[in-house]
C-alpha cells in the first residue's frame, strides 16, 4: 500500500507548450536539412536540440516530484467574496532548488482564482504562496487537491503533478445590504429588558463594591467613598440582549418559473439579517424545513450560533418538502418570546390566521416578508445575476 501511494505521488503528466511545438518543428527542419546535406555539424545540431527537449523534461519532472505541498484553507466562506489562504511548499532535495512552480486548485465549476506561484524554492527550504479563491454558488464545495506544475528551464514542456488533498468548503449565501432599519431596538444600545447577572459591563447600574487595582477612576462613586479608607466604585451590568427569530420557507414551487431565484434571494436576505443582528449583540434563532422535518434553532449568540445558522442556509438543497405550516407550528413558544419575528415566505395564504395570532401574542413584533417586499428593504450583492423574465 505504501509503495502504491509513493508511486501515485510521483506520477506526472507532460504537455508540450506552444514554444515547444515550434522548437520541435525547427528541430525537424534541421534534421531534414542534415539528411539532405549530409553535414556532420547539422546532425550534431539536430541531436543537441532533441537532447535539450529531453533534458528540459527531466529537469522539470525532478522539480515537480521534489516539491511537497500542503494547503491551509478556511472551512467557511461567503458567496462571491474572496477567501485568502496559503500553499506551503517544501523542497525535499538537499541542494538542487525548484524554480518556477505554479499551483492551481483542482476544484469543481464555480470556484475561481485559486492559484499561486513560487519563483525560487531552495534546497531543504520552505515557502508560503499566498492565494485566494471565490465561489459563485452557495453550498458545500468538495476540493480534490492541488496541481503542481512548472515550465522550467526552457518553457518547452509543462510537467504537472496532482497532489490529493481532499477538503470541504462551506459557502454561505452572499451578503447584501439592509436598506431600512428592521431592528426595532438594538440589544446593547437601548433595551427595556431587566439587567442580567453578568457583571463587568458599562450599560446599566448593578451595585457598589470596593475599588480593585485596574478599575477606571471614572467608576469611583466619590460621594459614597468620602470617609472610607478604600474607594467605592460603581458596578455595571449588561442588559439581556434582544432576540431575533427567522422562519424560512425553503420549499421550491415547481409551478413558478422564478421560484428558485426568489428562494435564493430570500436565503441571501436571511444570511445578511443574521450576520448584522449578531454583530449588534442580538440572540438569533431560526426555523426552517429540513430533509426529515422542521428544524428549529434556539436563539443564541456568538461564533457558534453564527456558524450553525449560516451552515443551515448553505445546506438548503431544494429537497425540503415540509409544508411551511408545519414549520411554523413546530416553533416552541419560548423561542419567540419577546422576540422580533420575521416570516420569510412567498406563500402567505398557507399560514393559518390562528397560528399568526399565537405567534403574535408571544413575539414582541411579527412581520411576514415575501419576495416582492425585498425590493424596498434589501439590496442584493452586486455580483448576483439579475433574474430572467419568463417567456410567455
Amino acid at each position: 500500500m505504501a509503495r502504491r501511494r509513493k508511486k501515485a505521488d510521483r506520477r506526472t503528466t507532460l504537455r508540450v507548450t506552444l514554444a515547444g511545438w515550434l522548437f520541435l518543428l525547427i528541430s525537424l527542419l534541421v534534421g531534414l536539412a542534415a539528411v539532405r546535406s549530409q553535414m556532420p555539424l547539422m546532425f550534431v545540431l539536430f541531436g543537441a536540440m532533441l537532447g535539450g527537449m529531453a533534458v528540459s523534461s527531466m529537469i522539470a519532472r525532478g522539480m515537480v516530484i521534489a516539491a511537497g505541498v500542503h494547503r491551509e484553507l478556511p472551512t467557511r466562506a461567503w458567496q462571491f467574496e474572496a477567501v485568502y489562504f496559503g500553499y506551503f511548499l517544501r523542497n525535499r532535495r538537499r541542494r538542487a532548488p525548484c524554480l518556477g512552480l505554479a499551483l492551481h486548485e483542482i476544484a469543481p465549476k464555480g470556484v475561481e482564482n485559486a492559484y499561486g506561484y513560487c519563483v525560487h524554492l531552495p534546497g531543504r527550504g520552505a515557502f508560503r504562496a499566498g492565494c485566494r479563491l471565490s465561489a459563485e454558488n452557495r453550498g458545500r464545495v468538495d476540493l480534490q487537491g492541488v496541481r503542481l506544475a512548472t515550465k522550467f528551464p526552457f518553457g518547452l514542456v509543462m510537467v504537472k503533478r496532482d497532489v490529493e488533498q481532499p477538503a470541504s468548503l462551506v459557502v454561505w449565501p452572499a451578503k447584501g445590504r439592509i436598506k431600512s432599519n428592521l431592528f426595532r431596538r438594538g440589544a446593547l444600545e437601548a433595551s427595556s429588558a431587566p439587567p442580567s447577572r453578568l457583571q463587568g459591563g458599562q450599560d446599566e447600574f448593578f451595585g457598589l463594591r470596593e475599588y480593585r487595582p485596574g478599575d477606571s477612576p471614572r467608576w469611583i462613586h466619590w460621594r459614597r467613598s468620602a470617609g472610607r479608607e478604600t474607594p467605592v466604585v460603581r458596578e455595571m451590568a449588561h442588559p439581556v440582549p434582544d432576540v431575533l427569530f427567522l422562519v424560512l420557507d425553503t420549499r421550491l414551487d415547481k409551478k413558478e418559473v422564478l421560484s428558485e431565484w426568489q428562494r435564493e434571494r430570500m436565503l441571501r436576505f436571511a444570511a445578511t439579517l443574521i450576520d448584522q443582528a449578531l454583530m449588534r449583540g442580538f440572540q438569533v434563532g431560526m426555523a426552517m424545513a429540513g430533509a426529515d422535518g422542521p428544524r428549529v434553532f434556539s436563539p443564541a449568540m456568538g461564533v457558534g450560533a453564527r456558524t450553525g445558522l449560516l451552515d443551515a442556509l448553505a445546506d438548503v438543497s431544494g429537497e425540503e418538502q415540509t409544508p411551511f405550516r408545519r414549520v411554523v407550528e413546530a416553533i416552541p413558544v419560548s423561542a419567540v418570546h419577546n422576540a422580533q419575528t420575521f416570516l420569510l415566505t412567498e406563500d402567505r395564504e398557507s399560514i393559518s390566521p390562528a397560528v399568526l395570532v399565537n405567534l403574535g401574542r408571544s413575539a414582541r413584533h411579527l412581520e411576514v416578508i415575501g419576495p416582492t417586499d425585498l425590493d424596498g428593504i434589501f439590496e442584493d450583492h452586486p455580483l448576483v445575476q439579475p433574474r430572467e423574465t419568463p417567456c410567455p
